[in-house]
């Protein structure tokens, strides 16, 4: 396999020079990557799985210990996040590569699949529209489940809602195949009440690549079906009770490269879910959901001189897409009328992007340029449709003031168009009464961000940034009455924020990492901005001697006592977590770790209806590799 030496090259370059442990770096089915890695692209986060301390209950929870990634919604198994505040259609989530769209208005939740099963991920925060189009207003989640050449067979067990995992890895020459098997009970949170988090799931993956005349063939498919899925609420059980009796997703892709000169991918992912919803005095209902995702991608590198360029066609299609919502309302007495109400939405949209891309080095400065168009048409059954088109670039340079100082300045514009929900739907959701409205606009935004990386001894790197965003058109849920919630634009918004990470590499044995981040937005009417983050601290250390390896980290929210609309104010609070990994002989590992250890009640985000999180638990886990 050929590395990726474009994705880690910033972080290489330190790592080589501060005897620190080896990252294994492989080739994934994600095309674009190493396009992002570039000029102020540092603002750039990868997922490391010695640093795991998370409850790990999917991989929502390892993204939330990235400096700049927050988790947002609610809880449980559909529990998303953000990227420096920004949810939902707002960032694009891929798996190999492969665009997550769900249309769940809480966001595009990528838990249908097991956490384990996932090799790497990186997270780019900062305007990303001119290379992957509408869903990358403020940044792409990238995972990746290729994996090492290796057998491993995992078994775990956890306190929180008596969980338990199975996950087999197997790697053969050019075929690779894997399973996974989990479930859990609904948790307790530390002050007694009962969290619904119960769920039972099981997902796989079967992956085949072959070489021939330099062009890698590579085909792959990745399913999942879960049942009895519990919608986690603060309004559970005495409220609303939601769950999803199913859920069931396929993933499906066949990709071509000959080495960098090309690539091309075909992808499709059909996904069918319902939600069940008893809103206790009001109505009993059930959504069912269902849809297709078809798209195709061609990248080509042109080299001219010293320019490396590369250009590509982007193809998204969603057919299919029929939301079915049918509930029955309840007398004040809780006894049922004889009023019932349905509704479907049947809609469909296609998108087509073109891009370029084109980076050089002058001396010591390296400049990047960015430039794509985007065709997008929605419709629905009743012949509504919309029609638009987008133009957005970026530029990004970075430049070395000296051998320890890289300073870098990203710019760059973005947009998001409406989702088929905020436009069409009109039914019934565990958050009440949801209408749709046609006349929405696209959202587009200019983003800047100005970074550092400074490495003052050979030991400590700092990296910084600063950003900004000015929001057009942005999309905001509100009241539209006491029954009825709807979606509006607002003229404009601005957000701003820092972000900082200080790893610093103490002797061969100690690793530190210190982080800290911090928001603030509003619209043009002064009112804050929902979904931003709260200010937090982070600082983990990393000992790694002979056997064994500890991790502990301490995260500390600052109070958030101004809140945007659908959000609670909450008061701060420290959590502590521990993981403790002991190597057995060269086939067999353990590991134990504790999450929450002072049993701190809290809330994972502002969100109104977010309940508390589980109390102090525990999780055993121990892997064989054949």
């Amino acid at each position: 396999m050929k590395t990726m030496c474009s994705l880690f090259l910033c972080t290489l370059s330190w790592l080589s020079n501060a005897n620190e442990r080896e990252f294994e770096i492989m080739e994934i089915l994600v095309p674009k990557q190493p396009l992002a890695i570039t000029g102020a692209g540092q603002a750039v986060s990868d997922l490391d799985d010695q640093l795991n301390y998370s409850l790990n209950r999917t991989i929502a929870d390892q993204l939330s210990t990235l400096v700049g990634v927050n988790l947002t919604g609610q809880g449980g198994q559909f529990q998303s996040y953000s990227i420096r505040g920004f949810s939902r259609g707002r960032i694009r989530t891929e798996i190999d590569g492969i665009p997550i769209i769900t249309d769940r208005r809480a966001g595009n939740s990528v838990s249908f699949i097991a956490p384990e099963l996932f090799s790497l991920g990186h997270v780019v925060k900062g305007p990303s529209s001119a290379l992957y189009g509408a869903q990358a207003l403020g940044g792409v989640v990238s995972l990746s489940t290729e994996a090492s050449d290796k057998t491993q067979l995992s078994v775990s067990g956890q306190s929180a809602g008596n969980g338990i995992g199975i996950v087999v890895n197997h790697q053969a020459h050019d075929f690779t195949s894997a399973f996974a098997y989990q479930h859990g009970n609904n948790d307790q949170a530390v002050n007694g009440e009962t969290l619904h988090t119960r769920f039972e799931r099981v997902s796989g993956l079967l992956r085949y690549k072959s070489s021939r005349d330099g062009i890698t063939t590579t085909a792959s498919w990745l399913p999942s079906y879960g049942k009895d899925i519990g919608k986690s609420s603060r309004k559970f059980p005495t409220k609303q009770v939601s769950s999803y009796p199913k859920e069931l997703h396929s993933l499906a892709q066949i990709q071509m490269n000959a080495g960098q000169r090309w690539t091309a991918k075909l992808f499709h992912h059909y996904q069918n879910w319902d939600s069940k919803t008893l809103r206790l005095e009001r109505y009993d209902g059930l959504t069912q959901y269902q849809s297709h995702t078809l798209g195709g991608q061609w990248l080509q590198q042109v080299m001219i001189d010293d320019l490396q360029t590369h250009w590509g066609v982007d193809w998204l299609s969603r057919k299919g897409v029929k939301i079915t919502s049918d509930y029955r309302l309840f007398n004040s007495d809780m006894s049922a009328n004889n009023e019932r109400v349905s509704n479907e939405m049947l809609g469909k949209e296609d998108n087509l992007g073109l891009y370029a891309k084109s980076d050089w080095r002058w001396r010591d400065t390296q400049f990047d340029v960015g430039l794509r168009y985007d065709w997008m048409k929605q419709h629905n059954q009743q012949a509504h449709s919309a029609v638009d088109s987008q133009l957005n670039a970026s530029f990004a340079v970075s430049h070395s003031l000296s051998d320890q100082l890289t300073v870098g300045l990203d710019i760059g514009s973005g947009f998001r168009y409406p989702t088929l929900t905020e436009r069409f739907f009109y039914g019934k959701t565990p958050r009440g009464l949801i209408k749709g409205k046609q006349g929405l606009k696209p959202e587009s935004s200019l983003g800047s961000q100005l970074t550092m990386t400074w490495f003052p001894i050979e030991q400590i790197r700092l990296h910084s940034a600063v950003y900004n965003y000015q929001l057009d058109n942005y999309i905001q849920r509100y009241a539209a009455n006491d029954e009825q919630l709807s979606y509006q634009n607002l003229d404009t918004a601005d957000l701003h924020g820092f972000e900082t990470e200080l790893k610093w590499y103490q002797n061969d044995i100690t690793e530190h990492t210190l982080s800290y981040q911090q928001q603030a937005g509003q619209d043009s009417s002064g009112q804050r901005l929902a979904g931003l983050h709260p200010r937090k601290l982070t600082w983990s250390m990393l000992l790694t001697f002979e056997d064994w390896a500890l991790v502990n980290a301490y995260r500390h929210y600052f109070s958030a006592n101004s809140v945007g609309h659908d959000e609670q104010t909450r008061n701060s609070f420290t959590i502590w977590d521990l993981s403790l990994e002991y190597q057995l002989n060269d086939k067999q590992t353990v590991s134990l770790s504790a999450n929450n250890i002072t049993n701190k009640e809290h809330y994972a985000s502002l969100d109104e209806d977010a309940p508390f999180q589980p109390e102090r638990s525990y999780k055993l886990s121990t892997s064989w590799q054949f």
